[in-house]
């Protein structure tokens, strides 16, 4: 599973350099709270935020970013980045 999961992450991060031309990132893992115990209801998940523009105002009165581009649109990008394809070992 692991495996698995460090090869999509590195062909993701791979794709996003390619098209976005090596931008910075913040990276996150969500996870459920410290000393709660399991949430039945919680998923783990793994969140990538490319800095693309200036954080402004309402980002920091708000504490919510502003995407400009639809998540289908974001996808269909990246899907169709021509990224090298790494050597299995």
């Amino acid at each position: 599973m692991y495996s698995s999961l460090a090869r999509i992450l590195k062909d993701l991060l791979m794709r996003l350099e390619t098209v976005l031309d090596n931008p910075a990132y913040n990276l996150m893992i969500h996870t459920s709270p410290i000393g709660e115990e399991t949430n039945p209801h919680y998923h783990w998940h793994i969140e990538i935020m490319p800095k693309l523009t200036k954080v402004a105002g309402f980002e920091w009165g708000s504490g919510f970013y502003i995407c400009p581009t639809p998540p289908e649109e974001s996808t269909r990008f990246l899907r169709e980045a021509a990224v090298p394809v790494a050597a299995e070992k």
